[in-house]
């Protein structure tokens, strides 16, 4: 079906505020739910096993890695029926910042939806506190840390231990919510991620080996903290990293997330940052955007560099209320794109399913519907500019036209609608990036 704008509805299109964004009430229940109380509880064990090094195999009852990840395995069995929660584990040869060989283990809890679309939600359970090598030259792994070290202090409060306790509570309301998700959601506490993101891409090589559908990754790594190091407080913005270019998988996710969170969460703001994660560093979701996944950074907007990789990463450096609006924003995002159709395919056997239309002067876009779809939300900007400044929302149909609009001067974008408002992620009239699978090491967080 073609659908065509008047020159006096493209006028009103083009001033028109944006289209407002529809608010569940089942979502702000959810929301309602999320508690600092239940985050405090499960950050003071976390914090009470000492370290949480990747290496840090002990007899000793209630030291290190072992108890640590059994916790988070039988507190999420607890939380619902519905969740499937399981040791993802492989076996590492020495390499790198593992100098002996070892199982790690990742934990999952999967929570099934109707398709096989899938949405993470991650932070990494493992901690390092820095002892310099003596010789660094001699070994270690690089970064003056002496990486043969596993049983010094490292209670890794708020790196990582507020992301890993922000997934558990995300699984908790989520699971326990009753909704009937369309997208499975899969929530994982990465293990070695101080050891060059080892978790998360042997579980990311699996995903792109078998062919999984990732709609999104969400990864919170050091969210808890509201009192930076230069001594400026801020509790109610929080930074959202996205990889290259500006039109890639990862910003649409980026955008969208700002887009829930000012509908969900007004008064806390989400700070969109271009870049894949801060200058010079990575995390988890590093490794999935190396296979070509849409996957995003979540991380407190003032950080306290003294607290990090230390002894002093304790619990009177995570600020729980702070860290449960983070959560709630990860949950708005998580449930409206698990709730939301399928993004809808604009790219055909040539290339981006853009044209200029019969005279050669409109924007003639075209897309493959998406299931579930009743009408889609068509959007567009100058193409020097970071986010979307014009939108209309359309019936149920996979063919629209704007009159004089130049597909040179624009970038152009749409997300499919399900019955009940909920959007899918923006799909973007840009060629695709080529997908990599040479993961390389980055920086530690």
């Amino acid at each position: 079906m073609r659908t065509s704008l008047l020159a006096a509805f493209l006028a009103f299109a083009l001033s028109a505020p944006a289209v407002a964004q529809v608010v569940d009430p089942r979502i702000e229940e959810i929301l309602g739910d999320v508690s600092p109380e239940r985050l405090h509880e499960y950050l003071s064990t976390l914090t009470g096993y000492e370290t949480r090094h990747s290496l840090s195999f002990s007899d000793r009852p209630g030291f290190g890695v072992l108890p640590a990840r059994q916790y988070i395995l039988e507190t999420m069995q607890g939380f619902s029926d519905r969740l499937d929660v399981a040791f993802d584990c492989y076996e590492v040869e020495p390499q790198g910042r593992i100098p002996e060989q070892a199982e790690l283990c990742n934990v999952v809890a999967t929570l099934p939806g109707r398709s096989e679309r899938r949405v993470f939600v991650s932070g990494h359970y493992d901690t390092v506190a820095r002892i310099e090598a003596s010789d660094p030259a001699s070994g270690g792994g690089g970064g003056g840390f002496d990486w043969s070290v596993y049983d010094n202090p490292a209670p890794g409060a708020n790196d990582d231990g507020s992301g890993t306790v922000l997934t558990m509570e995300a699984a908790r309301v989520l699971a326990q919510s009753g909704l009937d998700f369309d997208a499975t959601l899969v929530f994982v506490a990465f293990v070695a991620e101080e050891e060059g993101l080892v978790g998360a891409s042997l579980m990311a090589s699996r995903a792109e080996r078998e062919g999984w559908v990732i709609d999104a990754m969400f990864n919170n790594d050091i969210i808890g903290n509201s009192l930076g190091g230069n001594g400026i407080l801020d509790s109610r913005t929080l930074r959202v990293f996205s990889e290259d270019p500006m039109d890639s998988p990862s910003r649409q996710l980026a955008r969208f997330i700002r887009r829930q969170g000012a509908a969900y969460m007004p008064g806390h703001e989400v700070r969109l940052i271009a870049r894949e994660d801060r200058f010079g560093r990575g995390g988890d979701h590093t490794a999935f955007n190396r296979r070509g996944f849409a996957g995003v950074r979540f991380s407190e907007s003032r950080e306290n560099y003294a607290r990090q990789h230390t002894a002093a990463d304790t619990l009177g450096g995570v600020d729980f209320e702070y860290l449960a609006r983070n959560t709630r924003v990860n949950a708005a995002g998580v449930a409206t794109i698990a709730m939301a159709p399928p993004a809808p395919d604009v790219i055909g056997p040539r290339g981006p399913m853009l044209g200029r239309g019969e005279t050669g002067y409109h924007a003639d876009m075209r897309w493959q519907r998406s299931p579930g779809a009743t009408s889609y939300r068509v959007v567009w900007r100058e193409a020097w500019t970071p986010d979307w400044e014009h939108e209309v929302v359309v019936g149920d149909v996979d063919h629209f036209v704007l009159e004089n609009i130049s597909i040179d001067d624009y970038v152009f974008g749409v997300a499919a609608i399900g019955p009940g408002g909920h959007e899918s992620l923006v799909s973007a009239y840009v060629r695709p990036p080529r997908a990599g699978s040479d993961i390389r090491e980055v920086g530690r967080d």
